[in-house]
């Protein structure tokens, strides 16, 4: 990751953190990586149900999030919940993941990966100098 994107790539973390409605992720894995940075929001892992039943969850939130990973399969995946999810009333964010993936794409493979760069990208950042926590 580049050096410029690690403040936006903290603030998405936040975004998540702060995040109030349902995140619907791939796998446990997925879920450990959130909950190691902090996300307290619900989890839906895919890897337990069908995606119409995910979906049918999922919109009883007011706001959904789809953070599959940034594979073929991860980009499937999220195409298929953005239409299941089209008709429900909920909001769908699945711009955080497209921005995670442009900033750190280079550097890992999906959501699994998350706390790990968070920790590279803290420990190489100056917290004081960039008015980080």
């Amino acid at each position: 990751m580049y050096a410029e994107n690690y403040k936006r790539f903290l603030e998405l973390i936040d975004k998540l953190r702060e995040f109030e409605g349902a995140l619907i992720v791939e796998g446990m894995r997925d879920e450990v990586a959130l909950r190691n940075l902090g996300v307290r929001a619900e989890i839906i892992r895919l890897s337990r149900l069908p995606l119409t039943e995910v979906a049918l969850i999922a919109s009883s939130y007011e706001e959904v999030m789809i953070l599959t990973d940034f594979d073929r399969k991860g980009e499937e995946l999220a195409r298929k919940l953005l239409r299941y999810l089209e008709g429900y009333p909920c909001r769908v964010d699945a711009e955080t993941r497209r921005e995670l993936r442009r900033i750190a794409k280079k550097d890992i493979k999906g959501i699994e990966d998350l706390y790990g760069l968070y920790l590279k990208v803290v420990s190489v950042s100056d917290p004081l100098a960039e008015g980080i926590r």
